[in-house]
């Protein structure tokens, strides 16, 4: 029993996921195509076409939103990246 509703956020607890490293060239194109699809959601342009090909507008895109969130602008979608993203894009 709960003393209230239960917003979508509180419904999911975090664990630990192991998403990939994504970088310039990258070849995980489902990978890609998420964070392609997360930008869009996000409306941080360029708007993709989520095609999963990690090239210069993504890169571009990744270093925009790493600058914009006080993070390491390398351009490298890591650890800390996804964790910015996911909390922005996640339903709070």
């Amino acid at each position: 029993m709960t003393d209230g509703p239960v917003t979508a956020a509180a419904q999911f607890q975090l664990t630990e996921v192991n998403l990939p490293v994504l970088r310039d060239s990258q070849t995980a194109r489902a990978a890609v195509a998420h964070l392609q699809h997360m930008f869009n959601d996000l409306g941080q342009q360029p708007c993709f076409d989520e095609i999963g090909k990690f090239g210069p507008r993504t890169l571009a895109a990744v270093k925009e939103f790493q600058q914009g969130n006080q993070l390491v602008v390398d351009g490298v979608v890591g650890e800390n990246t996804w964790k910015a993203l996911l909390e922005r894009w996640l339903p709070g």
